[in-house]
């Protein structure tokens, strides 16, 4: 049985969007958010998206040059061949292969894939996927990167959270851009 592992930016009141749904206000990537990114993606055998998501880094991530855009390289690299399974009931067509459209219901998908996958699945952004799995209490690590920025409003990361779910905190760090970067697990 594999890991289901979030991995998510928010703002400090708990957001992954703005009122607007819109990300602009998420910062420019340092060498520590490229070193968080880079050890989630080591032990990744599959990534999780919803089509928002999917549809942004497709735009992104196949055609980049991750020298001259000053990213570590490791990190698009598995962007790019990793198997995606995009979560969607209007999406045409998964140009960014290798890419899935599955249309059916992501708790129970991702409930079955945990069953027969070896390595971690890992959900990048998708927020209102990622409040689905989190209400399922399918998520084994929450890796999350908490802005200093209050928003005041957006979609919430745990939307529809009615249940207290206990975390214990396994590594904190602050990077140099006041970003805290908080590993969870569920307690057992």
């Amino acid at each position: 049985m594999c890991r289901v592992v979030l991995d998510s930016l928010m703002s400090l009141d708990g957001y992954y969007t703005d009122s607007k749904n819109q990300i602009e206000w998420f910062p420019d990537f340092g060498d520590e958010d490229f070193a968080w990114s880079h050890d989630i993606l080591t032990r990744a055998g599959s990534l999780v998206f919803g089509r928002t998501t999917y549809e942004e880094f497709s735009k992104i991530f196949p055609k980049m040059d991750a020298a001259t855009a000053g990213w570590d390289p490791y990190i698009p690299k598995q962007l790019n061949e990793l198997p995606k399974f995009v979560f969607s009931t209007t999406l045409k067509d998964a140009t960014w292969k290798p890419s899935i459209i599955i249309r059916k219901d992501p708790v129970h998908e991702v409930a079955r894939m945990k069953n027969e996958m070896g390595k971690d699945i890992v959900v990048i952004g998708s927020g209102s996927i990622v409040a689905e799995l989190i209400r399922a209490g399918l998520v084994d690590e929450f890796r999350l990167r908490v802005l200093p920025l209050i928003l005041g409003s957006g979609k919430s990361l745990f939307k529809g959270q009615r249940e207290q779910q206990l975390l214990s905190l396994l590594e904190a760090k602050t990077f140099k851009s006041g970003v805290q970067a908080l590993y969870y697990v569920p307690r057992q």
